[in-house]
């Protein structure tokens, strides 16, 4: 049996926050309609503050994101599910509250221009996440074993 504590470490760290980084900015270019544009300018603004805007709030909530996923790594393990992205799948209105959780509890941190766009967009937000679970479970599986 294996936890997720291994995520946080040394080299492991970087590349599940690269990683993690490159499936958000994926998951934003992928939205469409009213709501991409609005996510879309959001990301666009956070990066010009700061370019790496992305990988910097995926580093600092790396602890937070292994928290909420814990328990369905636990889950994961003791089923017969293949792939971890296919038990987050499975699971997804309990995951999808999870990293919303996380998210919410990470907002105070975040400029007042980032709370803004990410409070208009939490409603929707778990349409946003919903697709990119097989991926964050592909993921984590690969660097938690």
């Amino acid at each position: 049996m294996t936890n997720l504590n291994a995520l946080l470490e040394g080299d492991t760290r970087q590349t599940v926050v690269t990683e993690l980084a490159e499936l958000i900015d994926k998951t934003v270019s992928n939205q469409s309609g009213l709501t991409g544009m609005a996510l879309k300018s959001a990301v666009a603004a956070g990066k010009k503050a700061d370019a790496d805007a992305i990988p910097k709030g995926v580093n600092r909530l790396l602890p937070q994101i292994t928290e909420e996923l814990a328990p369905f790594w636990s889950g994961y393990e003791s089923s017969d599910t293949q792939g971890f992205g296919s038990y987050l799948v499975s699971r997804e209105n309990e995951v999808v509250e999870a990293m919303l959780g996380a998210a919410d509890k990470a907002t105070s941190d975040m400029p007042s221009a980032m709370q803004k766009a990410y409070s208009t967009l939490r409603g929707k937000a778990g349409k946003i996440v919903s697709p990119a679970l097989p991926e964050l479970g592909d993921i984590i599986e690969r660097h938690a074993k």
